[in-house]
């Protein structure tokens, strides 16, 4: 996870347990682990992007069926579903399934023709990035899905980064292991339900509009995200209602239920 450009992290079982969508640009790894089943709402995050997906099965339940999502989703970009069985999908006998699903991602990309492929990306990044004037100092603050799925990032004015943190732990690469920095972090507030009230059911509303914190450069600041339509990207504003722009580096972007807010630890 350390070699991704952009993380998103959104709750999918009623209670908070999280699942990550890692999005790789400037750099592919030879592989990643631990891949999972995904949900309509990793589909409707991968449609803003529209680059190749990889995932290793789904949900399927009437209401919340991910593989009929990809079915009407335009244009949505290369599928590799271990699952269906690629060859390049395999378990690690060091550790316990489910967590356990390699996949050979640099085989996957070699193998796709990008010349079918237009990719996209709704996070715009200024490369002469200067800290938004409007912000309040904020040197710690933490996301609560609930009590044991708890980021946290605490500002490092030594490194102009973000260090990550999860249930007060070091939240640290698998493959290096060395904790992951962060330079921006978006907290995306959205409406929450559960198809037919059923926990493992996620209905995550990722169209429309609603409120935004934004962590850039050690300071927080807040406006809103808006998204017309699932063909459509999201756009992000400060409260001065421009777009906002970036510090290039690495992005996470915490999904959180509008009745949750950010807590400010410091």
């Amino acid at each position: 996870i350390g070699s991704a450009d952009i993380v998103y992290e959104v709750e999918i079982y009623d209670g908070g347990y999280t699942r990550y969508t890692a999005v790789y640009n400037d750099t592919i790894p030879e592989k990643i682990e631990a891949i999972r089943s995904a949900r309509i709402v990793h589909a409707d995050i991968a449609y803003e992007y529209r680059g190749a997906f990889v995932h290793f099965g789904g949900q399927k339940y009437p209401g919340s069926d991910v593989y009929y999502t990809f079915s009407i989703l335009e244009n949505f970009g290369p599928r590799y579903d271990g699952i269906a069985g690629d060859q390049d999908f395999y378990r690690d006998r060091n550790r316990r399934a489910p967590n356990n699903v390699i996949c050979n991602l640099k085989n996957l990309y070699d193998r796709t023709d990008w010349s079918t492929v237009t990719c996209k990306s709704p996070l715009k990044f200024h490369s002469k990035f200067r800290t938004p004037k409007q912000g309040e100092a904020v040197a710690k603050f933490s996301v609560p899905y609930q009590k044991s799925y708890r980021p946290t990032y605490e500002w490092d004015a030594a490194l102009k980064q973000y260090r990550r943190y999860y249930n007060d732990k070091e939240y640290v690469d698998g493959a290096t292991g060395e904790q992951v920095l962060v330079d921006n972090v978006i907290v995306q507030h959205v409406e929450y339900g559960w198809f037919e009230g059923k926990s493992d059911r996620p209905k995550v509303e990722l169209t429309g509009v609603g409120k935004c914190d934004y962590f850039i450069g050690g300071q927080h600041f807040t406006g809103t995200w808006e998204r017309s339509k699932i063909s459509q990207n999201t756009v992000f504003y400060d409260d001065n209602g421009k777009k906002v722009k970036l510090n290039p580096g690495k992005t996470f972007i915490q999904i959180l239920r509008n009745e949750r807010d950010v807590e400010i630890l410091g």
